[in-house]
């Protein structure tokens, strides 16, 4: 695999194969040399194969993190109770399903005919 860019062994940074030094003014050529010389030396870190406990997951999260989940997890619970102990209804107002009226609607009152102010038609 053909890599695009080395690595400062000094500072660590990943500098471009077009940069001859890195920032910190370590040369291509010497970070080369101390490469291959510390190749055989290097070994890779141990894979981590035990689970993390939640705790120790949860205390490793950043501060901003927690507050979302806490802010979340109250929501949640928050909702889930007014779902449960949510507000009483008025007895005035009837539930949707299932309500059966037990009296016939009032007969509403007869509107008497409007009469004008003054004798249609005018001229006679």
């Amino acid at each position: 695999m053909v890599s695009h860019s080395w690595t400062c062994p000094t500072c660590g940074r990943r500098v471009p194969l077009r940069a001859e030094t890195c920032h910190c003014g370590m040369p291509r050529a010497r970070a080369e040399e101390l490469a291959a010389a510390a190749a055989p030396t290097m070994r890779r870190p141990p894979r981590r194969t035990h689970r993390v406990s939640p705790g120790r997951f949860f205390a490793a999260l950043p501060r901003d993190v927690k507050a979302l989940v806490l802010g979340g997890a109250l929501v949640m619970v928050a909702g889930l109770g007014w779902m449960a102990f949510g507000a009483r209804r008025s007895p005035s107002t009837p539930a949707l399903l299932g309500w059966v009226d037990s009296n016939p609607p009032p007969v509403p009152k007869p509107t008497p005919q409007p009469r004008p102010p003054f004798k249609l038609p005018w001229w006679k």
